[in-house]
């Protein structure tokens, strides 16, 4: 009779714990729901991030020259007084040509010493005396009748000549347009082929960019024999953008 009682108990016992054990992985199951294709708002997944470089061209309506003056010899004060007065000559040319005071820099004499080695041996030679004058070309029809006088007046080069453009800002605008426009294009196609469309803008930035400038250095010679040609100036901008997907 004990017996028996004993054994309904255990039997009861054993069947509760596997109906609460049961009920546990059916309460598991349903809450744990299936997030595999859920994106949060926000989420990277719907975000797409591009590069794109645009670009602009313009002729450039400015030129900046740096032109030497160089005499060689061994009276140090000869040298510099024929270096001064080549300089004067020359800045009067300009002023004859409309060139503003303000767009020329005249730098200081120079002074190196002149060697030569032979056999181990150190000889002097003299010195060279020399300055450098910049001049910024603000009508750059004129470039050919400046190249001309200053060959008449003894200068023997032009150590830098730069065309560029005045005013870039109308450039710089107009090749952040076309670099957005790419962007657009680029994150559009990305999200087409994943089944998406763009919904907005996130996020922009510009990366550094600068014009590509034309220039050289010569020997002066007559314009008569070759006239210049200041071509194009291409100005670029890069830019990152970020956008939201939908």
């Amino acid at each position: 009779m004990n017996t028996l009682k004993i054994k309904d108990f255990a039997w009861l016992k054993a069947s509760s714990i596997l109906l609460s054990f049961a009920a546990l992985v059916a309460l598991t199951g349903c809450g744990q729901p299936h997030t595999a294709n859920h994106h949060p708002a926000g989420n990277v997944s719907d975000s797409v991030q591009v590069q794109a470089t645009g670009s602009a061209q313009g002729i450039p309506d400015q030129a900046l020259l740096r032109f030497v003056i160089v005499e060689d010899g061994d009276e140090l004060g000869v040298l510099k007084q024929e270096v001064d007065d080549t300089t004067s000559t020359f800045l009067d040319v300009l002023a004859e040509l409309n060139v503003p005071r303000e767009n020329i820099s005249s730098w200081q004499v120079a002074v190196t010493p002149r060697y030569n080695y032979r056999d181990g041996q150190q000889e002097f030679l003299g010195y060279r005396v020399s300055r450098s004058v910049d001049v910024q070309l603000d009508d750059i029809s004129a470039f050919d009748v400046v190249i001309d006088r200053a060959l008449a007046a003894d200068i023997g080069r032009v150590e830098q000549i730069r065309f560029q453009v005045a005013d870039p800002a109308p450039l710089y605008a107009l090749a952040r347009a076309d670099a957005m426009e790419q962007a657009w294009q680029k994150a559009e196609e990305l999200a087409s082929a994943s089944n998406r469309s763009i919904a907005r803008v996130q996020e922009v930035v510009e990366h550094g960019s600068a014009p590509a400038v034309t220039e050289g250095m010569m020997a002066l010679r007559s314009s008569a024999d070759s006239a210049t040609e200041a071509g194009q100036q291409s100005l670029s901008v890069s830019v990152s953008v970020k956008f939201i997907l939908e």
